[in-house]
């Protein structure tokens, strides 16, 4: 059958040129309708043992760096170790039942699978030591954690989602001042590289 693909008239290579367009349309609009949305966006998990950030980053106002430790140095935030809970559960709630056992994963060693919340492409990478140096407040992709009772993805997390940040294109104001302080917020041009190679191996 391939082999006689130089044989077709130049109206049989277009039909056909136009037969595989259609059903990669298909395909395509079938992916969209089974997963509406490949960023996960309001994607909120239940957690293994319930975490309220409301509480901890919110009525007791707990950094996020204390927990998230790393973020300042490094491309992740981490997901901290049952160990950065220990650190205050030794003492506080520690007869609490989910206190109890996140102290059993300490004694034994044992990491607390918890469900991963965001989630980038392998192909994509983001650096969140470049971003928080900067002095982007965790909100600016996050949404505002502390006051969540359960985590959920705010931000698309897309790649128009992000470049539309990057070139300053309807960005909140602390972004914006944190990215390029005195920029006209009418007009404030680009934030930061938007080239391929700032988020793609």
């Amino acid at each position: 059958m391939l082999g006689n693909f130089g044989q077709l008239s130049v109206g049989q290579k277009i039909a056909g040129a136009l037969v595989a367009c259609l059903v990669l349309t298909l395909v395509g609009a079938g992916v969209v309708y089974v997963f509406p949305t490949a960023s996960n966006q309001g994607y909120a998990p239940e957690q293994p043992i319930p975490f309220s950030h409301k509480l901890h980053a919110g009525t007791h106002k707990i950094d996020c760096r204390y927990c998230h430790v790393g973020v300042t140095e490094s491309r992740h935030a981490t997901v901290p170790s049952v160990s950065v809970c220990m650190n205050c559960h030794r003492v506080v709630k520690a007869e609490s039942p989910w206190i109890q056992q996140i102290k059993k994963h300490y004694d034994e060693k044992k990491p607390i699978e918890w469900v991963r919340v965001h989630r980038l492409p392998d192909h994509a990478r983001f650096n969140h030591q470049a971003h928080v140096r900067k002095g982007l407040d965790c909100k600016a992709c996050h949404g505002d954690v502390g006051q969540m009772e359960k985590v959920r993805q705010v931000g698309a997390l897309s790649m128009g989602w992000c470049l539309q940040c990057h070139r300053g294109m309807d960005v909140s104001s602390s972004v914006l001042s944190a990215a390029k302080p005195g920029a006209d917020p009418a007009h404030p041009g680009e934030l930061a590289p938007y080239q391929c190679s700032t988020c793609h191996y």
